[in-house]
């Protein structure tokens, strides 16, 4: 199935697609965050590049909830999103290290849904892909995500689309520099206050 939304074509990515999906993902974290050390892109390749061809990689599909999915343009993939059915283990590991969590505003109900990550590259912000992937993935479903501080592009994108930050600012983890980074949820569901 491949939904037609406005100019901007949603397809489910293939195990064919890895290549393709890893490498869009690497271009739009280097164009969204251009102030991280110039290795935070490099160290997301875990596998070497195939003689002759494009680097390998996988793209994960979510445990549940609606499939992942890029919007092409002109047949090229120009963006990339992913959810999941509650929180993933990176998350489950950040929440334990805090006893105040609640407090925080950091908890949320087991098996809600989790906008994982929608990048699209800079050479279509604006145009509507980022919104499409947006519809398609997560409908009008209550859900969360974590957007990193100093990103107002982002989460006036999210804002528009229903999220509300219900949050308090944490340190991310090594990956990611420490940066702070926090939840929005959509309007409706139980984190929104």
């Amino acid at each position: 199935m491949t939904p037609q939304t406005g100019r901007w074509r949603i397809d489910v990515p293939t195990p064919a697609d890895a290549g393709e999906w890893v490498e869009v993902h690497l271009q739009a974290l280097a164009e969204t965050y251009p102030q991280l050390p110039p290795g935070f892109v490099g160290q997301r390749r875990t596998a070497p590049r195939p003689a002759g061809g494009r680097p390998a990689g996988r793209a994960r599909r979510p445990r549940s909830g609606p499939p992942p999915g890029g919007p092409h343009d002109d047949g090229q993939v120009v963006g990339i999103a992913r959810s999941t059915s509650g929180g993933e283990e990176w998350e489950r590991r950040l929440l334990s290290s805090y006893p105040d969590a609640d407090a925080l505003g950091l908890r949320r109900p087991p098996g809600m849904l989790q906008l994982s990550s929608l990048y699209t590259l800079a050479a279509v912000h604006g145009g509507g892909a980022g919104a499409a992937l947006a519809d398609a993935l997560l409908g009008e479903h209550p859900c969360y995500l974590w957007i990193m501080t100093g990103n107002p592009r982002a989460e006036a994108f999210y804002r528009r689309r229903g999220f509300a930050r219900v949050s308090a600012n944490v340190p991310s983890g090594p990956t990611w520099y420490g940066w702070p980074m926090f939840q929005m949820a959509r309007e409706g569901s139980p984190l929104s206050r």
